[in-house]
């Protein structure tokens, strides 16, 4: 399985400073993730968006986690928030957990591009969702 713009990221843990329906309306401001229980130990976060990027006019993109200890070992049971500077998650700030195999999931509408951030067990990450750049 090919994943594509696949964003990596090795930390030593510090912190810094789904279902039916309709996602919530765009947030006046941009949200930013909450706190969540800290990992002491170093991690590795891949955090992408499927697809990498929207069309002109956004969209949806799921975007997806993985949260492995360093030497590979997949990590579940870590916290993870999620925050857009712009556009709606569904998760709409809850706290997210990765499963058995490191992995978690939510769902970002957007009309413009994107700025997700992330606080996976006490570390922020972020990563960009371009809408509207000549890509599908």
């Amino acid at each position: 399985l090919a994943v594509p713009s696949l964003a990596l990221m090795l930390v030593s843990c510090q912190t810094f400073g789904h279902g039916p329906g309709s996602p919530p309306e765009a947030p006046a401001t941009p949200v930013e993730p909450v706190a969540v229980k800290k990992v002491e130990e170093e991690i590795v976060i891949a955090a992408w968006a499927e697809p990498k990027h929207l069309p002109s006019g956004g969209g949806q993109a799921q975007v997806l986690v993985r949260v492995q200890k360093r030497g590979g070992a997949r990590f579940p049971g870590v916290e993870v928030s999620l925050g857009a500077s712009t556009g709606s998650l569904y998760s709409a700030g809850r706290i997210l957990m990765t499963d058995a195999e490191g992995m978690t999931r939510d769902r970002l509408t957007t009309t413009s591009t994107t700025t997700v951030t992330l606080n996976v067990g006490g570390t922020r990450y972020r990563f960009q969702v371009p809408v509207g750049e000549g890509k599908p």
